[in-house]
Order: C-alpha cells, then sequence, then structure tokens
C-alpha cells in the first residue's frame, strides 16, 4: 500500500466532515423544534388548567352565596330606603352600572363574644371583561358606603342572568329578566321574596359559552 493510501484510510476528507456536521445540525434543529413545541404545549396546558380551576372556584364561590340567601332587607344610604333582599338585573358593564346580583346573604362565621349577625351584602358585576365579587362592609348602608371587590374570573366577554320565579297561584313557574319579579298585572312580588335558582350564563373568550344553573335555598 502507498502512502497516499494510508492517508486517506486513516482519516476523513473536508467534504465528509462537512455532511456530518450538516447531519448533524439537520438533526439538533428537528429535535430543538420538537421540544419547542412540547414546552409550548406544556405551557398551554398549564394554562388551561389553571384557568378552568379558577372558574370552577368561582362558580363554587357563587354557588355557595346563592345557597345562604336570606329574605333581609338593607337600608341604602339614605337610610330611607329599603333595597330588596335580593335583587338582579340585565348586566350593566360600565363603570358606575349597578351589579347584575346582589342579595342578602348568612352562614358567614363570626368570631368573637359579641352579639354579631352572621349576614352580608354581596354581588357580583362584569366589569371590562372581569367576572368580579363584591362585598358591602354592612348590611344597612351608610352615606358613603362603597363595597370590596374581589376580582374571580378573566377574559369574560359576556354575562346573562334569569330568575326563576316560583310558582303560585296566581301563576306557573317561569324564568323573568330582572328580580324583584312582577306579576302578570305588573305588580311587584314583594321585595323580601327570593327566586327558586339562578341561571348564569358566561361567554368566556376562546372557550365558547357557558350555562349554570344554581338553586337559591334560602
Amino acid at each position: 500500500m502507498n502512502p497516499s493510501n494510508r492517508t486517506r484510510a486513516s482519516g476523513f476528507t473536508l467534504l465528509e466532515v462537512l455532511v456530518a456536521v450538516g447531519i448533524f445540525a439537520l438533526f439538533s434543529a428537528m429535535a430543538y423544534g420538537s421540544l419547542l413545541r412540547i414546552l409550548d404545549t406544556r405551557d398551554r396546558l398549564e394554562t388551561e388548567r389553571d384557568y378552568w380551576r379558577t372558574f370552577s372556584l368561582s362558580l363554587m364561590q357563587i354557588e355557595d352565596d346563592l345557597a345562604q340567601a336570606r329574605q333581609r332587607t338593607v337600608r341604602g344610604p339614605d337610610g330611607l330606603t329599603l333595597l330588596p333582599a335580593f335583587r338582579g338585573q340585565a348586566v350593566d358593564s360600565r363603570a358606575l352600572g349597578e351589579p347584575s346580583l346582589e342579595f342578602t346573604r348568612g352562614g358567614q362565621v363570626v368570631l368573637g363574644d359579641g352579639a354579631r349577625s352572621d349576614m352580608q351584602r354581596v354581588g357580583y358585576q362584569l366589569r371590562e371583561g372581569t367576572l368580579s365579587r363584591l362585598v358591602w362592609p354592612a348590611l344597612d348602608r351608610p352615606p358613603v358606603s362603597e363595597p370590596r371587590e374581589l376580582p374571580l374570573l378573566e377574559h369574560v366577554e359576556e354575562m346573562r342572568v334569569r330568575f326563576y320565579d316560583k310558582p303560585s297561584a296566581q301563576q306557573p313557574g317561569r324564568w323573568v329578566n330582572a328580580w324583584p319579579a312582577t306579576t302578570q298585572t305588573g305588580a311587584p312580588m314583594g321585595n323580601t321574596a327570593l327566586p327558586a335558582a339562578v341561571e348564569l350564563t358566561l361567554k368566556i373568550e376562546g372557550r365558547g359559552e357557558i350555562v349554570r344553573v344554581f338553586q337559591v335555598k334560602g
């Protein structure tokens, strides 16, 4: 064997090295792309899981509040006007709009030895794409009284509420769009009456429309 053949057999040519590096780079790019897709999928799954966990907790809070609704009217800021124990209306997402749901609930834990009511005034409002729970500092409101606002759920495009009016001797049960309900003649049913159920419809950005019905146990 001559020297040139021995040199050829003992190493790689520049072209072979370049081909090997190119193949390695190609497989590395493919593996890196797959890793990025896996990480992106994992992040999206984590985001979805966190959102639906928050969604479930929000519905549980609403369910708990409605299950503890009480027939207790409250006084307005003027000290004279009586606000219904439970009132609901079409969604008003303006900054100064009224809450879609506002009612008195009981069942709160009372700490200390003093005689204190276990009731509080709560509400729910959609504003700028965020569904929030409102809690007033007192049942009968002083002249200046602002509720504490706790954001529950984001990316809410639309919210609708309906109320099931219990059947009576005058009329069968029915769904109404506002509460307190009125009779067929337009007369109010009484500002201490509670609906039998509340239907809540939420349209979530990128997730569709979700409808839930909550029983108002009172």
